[in-house]
């Protein structure tokens, strides 16, 4: 017999999900290769982190929603917190077992997402969490390293830096991030770069 406290949970995500669909409209467009394409219960999930609603994720949580959900391209939660920056609601779904290095369809991962913004705590935090430094995704052969010289992020460098990012990796055009850092222009994160020492990993 199905309780009243599910009948009341499945009646306000019903409503919930009907929400997100008018508002979806209206919303700013995420890079197409990861939008969730539809309004499932995975996907409003994802959108509460994707917005930094601290509240709505522990409910979904609370009420039994996986931590490690994911959507078609196989992006989580924690992805999308890190994308955006949302370091309370990352830290939330690490402490609650979310895995740090799963990887979406690109095979990018929650540190790849987040060096791509000006968010060093949330990178430190995803750090201490055991995050690879040095992953790459399959699709381009990113590192975090790379995605954030090619934004300009010097704080995020550094600190990728301080936790063993190597600058010389190499992506699938042959490509470093100095590389993207010169193309770019900037200028500060290039003499940051070049500070450091060669160290190319076995492969």
């Amino acid at each position: 017999m199905i309780s009243q406290t599910k009948v009341c949970y499945d009646g306000a995500m019903k409503t919930l999900l009907a929400t997100l669909v008018v508002l979806s409209a209206y919303s700013t467009q995420i890079p197409a290769q990861n939008t969730p394409p539809t309004i499932t219960l995975e996907a409003a999930f994802l959108q509460m982190a994707i917005n930094g609603n601290l509240a709505a994720v522990q409910e979904f949580v609370s009420k039994g929603t996986p931590v490690d959900s994911t959507v078609d391209d196989k992006s989580t939660a924690l992805m999308w917190a890190a994308f955006n920056g949302h370091t309370a609601v990352a830290a939330y779904l690490l402490e609650k077992g979310a895995t740090v290095d799963l990887k979406d369809i690109n095979g990018r991962t929650a540190l790849l997402y987040a060096s791509s913004g000006p968010y060093p705590e949330t990178v430190g935090l995803l750090l201490r969490h055991g995050a690879d430094v040095n992953t790459q995704g399959k699709a381009e052969g990113f590192t975090a390293l790379m995605m954030a010289a090619a934004e300009g992020n010097l704080e995020v460098a550094r600190v990728l830096l301080l936790n063993g990012a190597t600058v010389d990796i190499i992506d699938r055009d042959g490509d470093t991030a100095k590389k993207f850092a010169m193309e770019k222009g900037h200028t500060a994160m290039l003499e940051l770069l070049d500070t450091q020492p060669v160290k190319i990993p076995p492969r």
